[in-house]
């Protein structure tokens, strides 16, 4: 009976070990809090393709530190410890940092020289052979700056001095590359090793591209043939797209959503016998709100001769889009579909980048794109035939 109870004990002792192996935690320490208040992602990295990450927790920070701990029953994987986005665009400037969700206490230390590892089995292997590697680069690189900082300010510096900087720069991360790939090596039959051997082309691993790739799971090179295939038709599309929104082409039509969230067309606001102003912007976007300033102006003394203006937001928040309408008076049609860059509107337009603007003459036709200032002032006043 008392052995019989000794094993009972034992083995719930082992159980109970074994359940809180599973555990991860993960502690943050940031020297400086001026990040204090804002909430940091835990985002599971897809191993090829990031538009498959989750989110998997936030914890807030506090004091320079934040917190995560879960149970980790999975296999291991990359996991990537980001804040969002500073107003849904600008970042904020704190460094996104990769670890391993993996059992163990994990401490994450963001250095001036990079982040910085400890704990676990992997993560101890991730900071040894790569971070550890990588501090010491950005210290180097560092040191070169100066010098070259030091050399500039009483000469230029020559081609041949140019030339051996790039070189010295490409040898330090030259050096890498064996430890990269025996990283790689350790975890090739992992998701974790999966991820970072995806990270590097086919011509990075030279002779050992063979012996890695044979252990990499099938069903990943699958998903990266898909991913090249919607690349390459993405391209395609914008090609297409710049083409058919060339100044002289038809306008193509917008469907989107007014404030009060009817369903519209960009067509149902162009008026025979008007130019229109399309306006593209967002309330989280500096420059668009700098610009809104001039096309105030510009609708104040077009508008009566025959201009009129339609803003379509990238915002996804329709608080923050209302607000903005609100607060910059905004006297003109306001729509948005709140998709912000995943909308169809950029797509078609092959819109990068925001503000940006197409002013359409009276037959429907681009006559400008992405003018602004003076030179905008004078397209609208040719089309308009006015002083």
């Amino acid at each position: 009976m008392k052995r019989l109870l000794s094993t009972t004990i034992l083995l719930c002792c082992i159980f109970t070990v074994f359940g809180q192996n599973k555990n991860f935690t993960l502690n943050g320490y940031i020297s400086q809090h001026d990040y204090d208040g804002l909430y940091i992602y835990l985002i599971r990295n897809d191993v090829v393709n990031r538009l498959y990450d989750q989110k998997i927790d936030s914890a807030k920070i506090e004091n320079g530190c934040y917190h995560f701990s879960f149970n980790a029953t999975e296999t291991p994987y990359v996991a990537s410890l980001a804040l969002p986005p500073k107003d849904n665009h600008f970042d904020y400037g704190l460094p996104t940092a990769y670890c391993i969700v993996e059992p163990g206490d994990i401490r994450i230390s963001y250095t001036d020289s990079g982040p910085q590892l400890s704990g676990g089995y992997i993560n101890k292997q991730y900071d040894d052979l790569l971070l550890s590697k990588e501090r010491d680069i950005h210290k180097q690189t560092n040191e070169m700056i100066e010098e070259r900082n030091a050399i500039e300010t009483k000469r230029a510096f020559t081609d041949a001095e140019n030339d051996n900087y790039s070189k010295r720069i490409d040898s330090l991360y030259e050096n890498l590359k064996p430890y990269y790939i025996q990283f790689v090596s350790n975890n090739v039959k992992n998701d974790v090793g999966a991820f970072f051997f995806f990270f590097h082309p086919k011509e990075y691993y030279g002779e050992e591209y063979a012996k890695l790739s044979v252990q990499i799971k099938p069903e990943y090179f699958t998903k990266l043939a898909e991913k090249k295939k919607a690349e390459q038709e993405a391209m395609a599309y914008e090609t297409q797209a710049r083409m058919m929104t060339k100044v002289g082409r038809l306008y193509r039509d917008i469907i989107s959503k007014t404030t009060d969230g009817k369903c519209v067309k960009l067509s149902d606001y162009i008026k025979s016998g008007h130019i229109t102003l399309v306006d593209f912007w967002a309330s989280w976007c500096v420059p668009c709100m700098m610009e809104l300033k001039n096309l105030k102006i510009l609708y104040a003394k077009y508008h009566s001769k025959g201009l009129n203006i339609i803003s379509i937001s990238l915002d996804t928040k329709k608080e923050a889009w209302l607000n903005a309408i609100k607060k910059q008076q905004i006297p003109w049609t306001q729509l948005s579909d709140l998709k912000g860059w995943q909308g169809k509107v950029t797509k078609d337009y092959a819109i990068s980048a925001i503000p940006y603007v197409i002013l359409i003459d009276q037959q429907g036709k681009i006559a400008v794109l992405n003018l602004y200032g003076n030179l905008l002032e004078r397209s609208i006043k040719r089309l308009l035939n006015t002083k």
